[in-house]
């Protein structure tokens, strides 16, 4: 695959539900060429398509002041073949040192910018690889890749899957990938060819798992399934460098007439969770109203039991003190019948009853029909 952006994109067309053609890019993992001085910029910018850089290769090697070396040179000899003084010698050989320096600087020093890693040459053969930051190295070691140490996503969408029952699903997953060795990256495969080789492994291991699993279990393919998934993947890129560090599937989906199968199922199991629901508590007060009913029941019953002795306790009271003082009861009794005949004295409606009866049930009976004609 071309490293020109323009080549390397395999630009899919879908149709959207407007009838609109929505194109995007193929390729997501790209890389570019910079100078050293602009590597560090480079690494951070997005392009058209907004992918950011994985690997940024070295155009151009600094290079050597020759014209500083030159005056070196001459610094050297004259302080060497021109008779003066110590002093004058010595500063002469001193500026020839400076000059060197100054001629070699670019380098000496090999600057690593932050988030990334270099790799260096010497002899046309890889030596080291760099963290970020300054370094100090031979003259003859030279920076040829810039490569970033952050995280990538990795998108792969799957076509119709066969399941196990014989049904279509769509899968589409995310990868976390991670470079563990920058090397092997850089001089093991290409990032076109490893864009092509992560979107066929991911492919291919999808298709794998999905037609060992059933319809609806895969639509729960959980923390289980991604880990089979990075497992396998991981085993594959192993060999270039790079590290799936994560499996995420971002769409489960199942044919049409199957989703609106589950959903009405699904609908019909809410709404019968929802009766029973009811049902229990329906039940539940039904329950609670027979509870209380019992429960006033027994507090009648409990009331009238209670009534009962206390009446029971009263009439004993009352025939323990009439057995016990027979003469006042029987004052009581004769105070209570001459009051009784002196409310009905006065009474022209009153009849009184004088023979063999008793003469106060004939008063009481004279009493309650008093009662009755004011009623």
């Amino acid at each position: 695959m071309s490293d020109d952006p323009g080549r390397a994109l395999a630009v899919t067309d879908a149709r959207t539900a407007d009838g609109v053609i929505d194109s995007r890019p193929w390729v997501q993992i790209t890389e570019s060429s910079a100078s050293p001085a602009d590597a560090g910029e480079v690494l951070e910018t997005a392009d058209a398509y907004g992918r950011v850089p994985v690997v940024v290769r070295i155009r151009r090697v600094p290079p050597i002041r020759l014209e500083a070396i030159l005056i070196a040179v001459i610094l050297l000899a004259g302080g060497v073949v021109i008779p003066v003084g110590i002093e004058l010698r010595a500063l002469l050989i001193v500026a020839a040192v400076v000059a060197v320096v100054a001629g070699l600087a670019n380098r000496l020093i090999i600057r690593v910018p932050a988030g990334s890693v270099g790799l260096v040459m010497r002899g046309g053969r890889h030596r080291a690889a760099l963290a970020n930051g300054i370094h100090r190295v031979a003259p003859n070691m030279m920076l040829s890749h810039i490569v970033t140490t952050r995280e990538l996503g990795f998108d792969v969408p799957v076509t119709q899957v066969v399941s196990a029952d014989g049904v279509g699903v769509i899968v589409d997953v995310l990868l976390t990938l991670g470079i563990e060795d920058h090397a092997k990256l850089v001089y093991n495969i290409t990032t076109g060819d490893l864009d092509q080789l992560l979107h066929a492994t991911a492919q291919d291991t999808v298709r794998a798992l999905v037609r060992e699993t059933a319809a609806l279990d895969a639509l729960d393919l959980g923390e289980a399934g991604a880990e089979r998934l990075r497992g396998r993947i991981d085993a594959k890129l192993a060999t270039y460098g790079v590290d799936c560090r994560a499996v995420t599937f971002t769409r489960i989906q199942l044919p049409a007439p199957i989703s609106a199968s589950l959903e009405a199922r699904r609908l019909s199991n809410v709404q019968l969770a929802e009766e029973e629901e009811s049902h229990t508590l329906n039940l539940r007060r039904l329950a609670d109203r027979a509870t209380l009913v019992v429960r006033e029941q027994e507090a009648r019953l409990r009331a009238v039991e209670l009534e009962a002795v206390a009446e029971a306790s009263r009439l004993a009271s009352l025939e323990q003190r009439l057995t016990n003082h027979p003469k006042a009861a029987a004052y009581d009794l004769e105070t209570g019948r001459l009051r009784v005949a002196q409310q009905l004295a006065g009474n022209s409606r009153a009849v009184v009853n004088v023979g063999g009866g008793d003469l106060l049930s004939g008063l009481l009976s004279v009493h309650e029909a008093e009662r009755a004609a004011k009623d």
